[in-house]
């Protein structure tokens, strides 16, 4: 009798678990914010209508044959992608549509399977103007410890792209933009607090200094290069 019982709660927790996981799998596989410029716009459906449309954004060849030590990677480049709005943020669509091919700043997330009532799997949440300069209280530094103790370096430029990645295991991925090479990087935040401090840095034009460490071991993480600093003012502390 024990033992039927034990075999029927190991039976029930198993169900439990692969009912958790499938529903993990059927989420969002990844959140983030990004500066893009939205070049096309229109309402679409007949039973499920939603707003289609296609924005820029930066990104980068990764068989480019270059050095992150010597700061030669990679060149900017653009690609377009396709996005859907739901016909309940009709005020997202809106603001898109009085500001085509001007540059904005979107909230987002990446379905795993496509939702029926829209025609792609990034879903825009959100969309605003970037703003001139940052609040007067705004934080001109966040410091945190570093990762790696290599190749310590300070940039200047801004962060372009920020995402929220993954499934059992998250990370922050970001697309890193460097003004003095003229040159763009893909880099982690492993830190929660930096995440949010580089989030919100991503309202404004202004740019700012970034120290970034590489790890020995990139772990879960896309990227061994970590951000540890955002200044405003000067060059990260090495």
């Amino acid at each position: 009798m024990m033992r039927i019982r034990i075999l029927h709660a190991l039976a029930a927790a198993t169900l439990i678990l692969f009912c958790h996981t499938s529903v993990w799998a059927l989420g969002t596989y990844a959140e983030g914010r990004a500066i893009v410029r939205v070049t096309k716009l229109e309402s679409q459906g007949i039973i499920y209508t939603s707003y289609e449309g296609e924005f820029e954004i930066a990104t980068y060849d990764k068989s480019e044959k270059c050095s992150m030590d010597e700061g030669t990677c990679y060149t900017p480049q653009k690609k377009t992608v396709k996005f859907s709005i739901r016909d309940e943020n009709k005020e997202i669509a809106s603001f898109m549509q009085a500001n085509l091919n001007r540059v904005m700043l979107i909230d987002y997330k990446v379905h795993r399977i496509e939702p029926l009532s829209l025609k792609t799997s990034l879903e825009v949440l959100g969309a605003k103007p970037l703003v001139a300069k940052q609040p007067e209280d705004f934080s001109r530094r966040m410091a945190v410890n570093k990762t790696g103790s290599q190749g310590n370096k300070s940039i200047y430029g801004k962060i372009l792209k920020l995402e929220y990645r993954g499934t059992m295991v998250g990370t922050y991925e970001v697309l890193l933009y460097n003004r003095q090479k003229d040159r763009i990087y893909p880099v982690s935040i492993t830190n929660e607090k930096m995440a949010a401090y580089a989030r919100e840095a991503m309202n404004s034009t202004q740019e700012y200094y970034i120290g970034v460490s590489t790890a020995l071991v990139s772990g879960f993480r896309e990227s061994d290069i970590d951000i540890y600093e955002i200044n405003y003012d000067k060059d990260a502390e090495l």
